[in-house]
Formats: C-alpha cells, sequence, structure tokens
C-alpha cells in the first residue's frame, strides 16, 4: 500500500493507492530516495522582501555558475529565507597575485536580492601563492577583504572571516588567525564603515580556541561572534552532547581532555552561556550568530530521521530566538550534495539533491509564515522538558504560542477567551471554540513536535502536571 499525504492549506487529505511490483527489463535504476507527501504552501507574506532583522538563514552552499541557481534561489523565496551564508572563494577571485575576478559574485548578489534574500560574505580558501599565517599572506588577505568590502558596500555589509579556523579548514595557530582577523577587521571597517565582521566562526562551542582568539586581539576589530554547534544525534534542548564528546574531546582533543569534559553534558543554550562568561572576560560580549547547525539525515550513526530533522530545525531556531542571546541561525544547507543514503555529508539539506523537499522544508517554510515580522514577548516555559515560546502580532492584534516537550507527552493549559487556532509543523488546521466548561482553560498536548496555538491577544500557558489536569 502506497500512501500518499498532501497538506492543502487547513485540510489534510490521506490517498491510498495499491502499488504492483514488477520488473520490466530495461528500466531505469529507481532513484535512491523519492516523496510520497506534498505540502501546499500559502502565499508568504514577505516573499520579495528584504527584511535584515529575520532571524532565518540558511548557507547557500553553491558556486555562483550553479546550472540550477534560479531554481535553488527560488526554493529559498518560497521556504521565506531572508539571509544567506555565501563563500566568496579567495582563490577563485584572485586567481592571479592582485588580479580580482568579482563578476560572477554580482551577479549572484543581485539574483539573490531578487529574491528577497540578504547574503553575508565568508572570505576563506586561499590561492596557492598566499599563505594567510604568514606576514605576507595576512597583508594580502586583508587586502582582499578591502576590495570586497569596498566593491559591494550597501549590498552586503557583513563579512565572515575565515571557515571554522579552529579546524582543518586553517591548520594553524590561534595566534595566527587572530592577526588574520585583527587585519582584516580592520581593514574592512575603514573601507566600509557600517559594515560588521563576524568572528571566531568556529565549529563546536570551541571555549578553549575562543580564549586564545580573544585574548589577542583588538576588541574592536570585528562585530559579531559565530560558532557551528552541530550535536548530532542529541536534541538541541539534551543535556548531553554526543557530537562533542565523539569528535570534539576523544578525536580533537583526544591527548588533553576526558570523557567528563562539562561542555558534553550541557545544552546547545548551556553551551552559549558559557561562550558569553568567555566573552565578559574581554569586555562587553558580542551578538552572536549561529552560521552552521543541521541534523543530518543519513542512515548511519549520528544521522536522524527525516521527520525527526524537521522538529528539531525549527526547534532549535525557536530556542536561539526566545534565548535572547542569538540573532540569526543558518540551516546547512538548502539541498543534499549527494544522493547516499548513509552517508553524512550527502543528507544535510532541507531538500533532495534532485530540490524535492523533506519534511525539513515545510516545516522551515511554515515557521517562517508564522513567525516572521512577529515579535517575541515571553517564554511562558523554557525547560527543562516543557517549552512555551509566545510572540505578538500587533498588526492583526493576536498572539502566537510555539509548545513543545523534550519528551513523548507533557501538558499546557491555555486560556481559551474567543477561540484559539491550532497548526502543526506542516501547516494542518484545527480550531477550538470557547466552551465555559470544556475550552476555558485548555489541556493542550504537546510532543517532541512542535504546535503553534494562535489566539487573541493575553494568550498564557502554564505548564500542567501529566496528563494535564
Amino acid at each position: 500500500m502506497n500512501f500518499q499525504l498532501h497538506v492543502v492549506g487547513p485540510v489534510v487529505i490521506l490517498a491510498c493507492s495499491v502499488i504492483l511490483a514488477c520488473s520490466v527489463a530495461g528500466a531505469a535504476e529507481p532513484p535512491m530516495a523519492e516523496n510520497r507527501f506534498h505540502v501546499d504552501l500559502p502565499e508568504h507574506r514577505f516573499a520579495g522582501d528584504l527584511l535584515p532583522d529575520s532571524p532565518f538563514g540558511i548557507n547557500m552552499a553553491l558556486r555562483p555558475d550553479a546550472p540550477d541557481l534560479e531554481r535553488r534561489l527560488e526554493a529559498m523565496q518560497q521556504a521565506g529565507i531572508k539571509w544567506g551564508r555565501q563563500d566568496f572563494t579567495w582563490r577563485r577571485i584572485e586567481r592571479q597575485p592582485g588580479v580580482y575576478d568579482w563578476a560572477p559574485y554580482d551577479g549572484l548578489v543581485d539574483a539573490a536580492r531578487r529574491h528577497g534574500i540578504l547574503l553575508f560574505g565568508d572570505l576563506a580558501y586561499a590561492p596557492e601563492f598566499h599563505d594567510p599565517r604568514t606576514p605576507q599572506g595576512v597583508e594580502a588577505y586583508a587586502t582582499f577583504a578591502r576590495e570586497a568590502a569596498k566593491r559591494y558596500r550597501g549590498r552586503i555589509d557583513h563579512w565572515q572571516i575565515w571557515n571554522e579556523p579552529n579546524g582543518g579548514f586553517w591548520q594553524g595557530t590561534p595566534e595566527q588567525y587572530a592577526r588574520l582577523l585583527t587585519a582584516a577587521g580592520k581593514a574592512i571597517h575603514e573601507s566600509s564603515p557600517e559594515a560588521k565582521v563576524l568572528g571566531l566562526n568556529m565549529a563546536f562551542c570551541d571555549l578553549l580556541w575562543a580564549e586564545e582568539v580573544l585574548g589577542a586581539v583588538p576588541p574592536d576589530c570585528f562585530d559579531v561572534v559565530c560558532f557551528h554547534p552541530y550535536r548530532p544525534p542529541s536534541a538541541p534542548e539534551e543535556r548531553f552532547d554526543w557530537w562533542e564528546l565523539d569528535q570534539y574531546v576523544k578525536s580533537w582533543h583526544r591527548h588533553d581532555l576526558k570523557p567528563d569534559y562539562p561542555m558534553v553534558r550541557k545544552s546547545f543554550l548551556e553551551q552559549t552561556e558559557e561562550l558569553v562568561k568567555t566573552m565578559e572576560r574581554f569586555g562587553p560580549p558580542k551578538p552572536i550568530w549561529i552560521t552552521e547547525i543541521c541534523w543530518n539525515s543519513h542512515i548511519h550513526p549520528y544521522g536522524t530521521s527525516e521527520l525527526r530533522q524537521a522538529d528539531l530545525a525549527v526547534r532549535f531556531y525557536l530556542l536561539a530566538i526566545a534565548s535572547g542571546r542569538i540573532e540569526k541561525v543558518f540551516w546547512w544547507t538548502l539541498k543534499d550534495t549527494g544522493s547516499r543514503q548513509f552517508d553524512q555529508a550527502d543528507m544535510v539539506g532541507l531538500m533532495r539533491d534532485d530540490l524535492s523537499p523533506k519534511y525539513g522544508y515545510y516545516a522551515f517554510a511554515w515557521m517562517t509564515r508564522m513567525l516572521e515580522e512577529k515579535q517575541w514577548l515571553r517564554n511562558d516555559a523554557f525547560g527543562p522538558e516543557v517549552y512555551a515560546v509566545v510572540f505578538t502580532d500587533r498588526q492583526s492584534r493576536q498572539d502566537l504560542i510555539v509548545a513543545w516537550a523534550n519528551k513523548p507527552y507533557a501538558y499546557v493549559r491555555v486560556n481559551n477567551e474567543k477561540e484559539m487556532t491550532f497548526y502543526d509543523v506542516f501547516g494542518t488546521r484545527r480550531r477550538v471554540p470557547t466552551d465555559p466548561v470544556r475550552t476555558r482553560s485548555l489541556p493542550v498536548p504537546l510532543g517532541e513536535s512542535p504546535i503553534y496555538i494562535v489566539g487573541p491577544v493575553g494568550l498564557k500557558a502554564t505548564v500542567r502536571p501529566d496528563p494535564g489536569w
């Protein structure tokens, strides 16, 4: 039996058909993955608008000459993505010493803006004739950064200084990166005074490395701290991080850290608070952006099911927004980089490599429709097991609660003065009218998949004992 799930506006239709398996000589190899569902998304109110304050970003992960560039940009626009992290690859732009070819990137910047997407530039990956760990290489990189900021002033005003320099993309010391950040930050600020410089940009919440860099740079050389808190398969709220233990402690620091390293037993936001404390030792904390995050949907260790990936993506963005610590989040990435279902590096997208949507794409798109341009008010519950994050829409005079649990079931009680509308992560709609006895103070069942509760101004959620009475 083949079940096809179609979400059409507020209506869910379950269509059932029988498929007979047959073998046809010469038939094409079946795809490695295919969908049996489709969600009809309503129009996004801000589809073509540039919204600098939006938290919803993605890693573009494409070359300017990508043959499917327009299809990808259309898919991003439909998803409500408002920011893109784009590599401005040094070795592709400076092919000869001192000679820059910006033309392909000019077209990409303009195309993204036409689709309502602002870019920030990641300046990384040296040509073979420059070594950015040397004084001469630092000078060449600073010149490259200065020229980028000058050329795109007013169109790109955020520049990231290298990618994961605490890992394999740098292969230098913290002191060498500190010299690069200091010189490039100064060059960008001088050529484009309104521009913001994004520093650290580290894999993991790497406090050991961050402390060394922060102690070696002037505080004004950069403006935003970035890090990549991958933690598969652990949930963002979970106080245990398998990825931190297995990759950071047992691999990167196998000679100097032990499995009881405290950061292993912290949630994503607890790790973020430790980073804030580290920053405070060197001055006022800077804003934080998460410039890579993903739960890879591969069928292998550290993999996450596609349904769970959708839930965790929404939960991560909500935690970041509601924390008051994090301004923007950039998922890695729009589409899978290959089709091998067992490969962690292939299974990274909200869409498959043929641009067919996964559950995660639709959950992301519905999240942006529900939350874009709404104002965060407060958290009625914020863990350790139940979460209820409250937003308001001043234009419609409605409040919105997004609620979930870090366990299979839990309850909140919500006041129901007039009527409430409930949506799941894919937009399925259910209405609950006011009944003076049954629904005036309504016990709402929660699970690990977030729900959106919309009602008049004044909505409030209160955590109730299981099962809610």
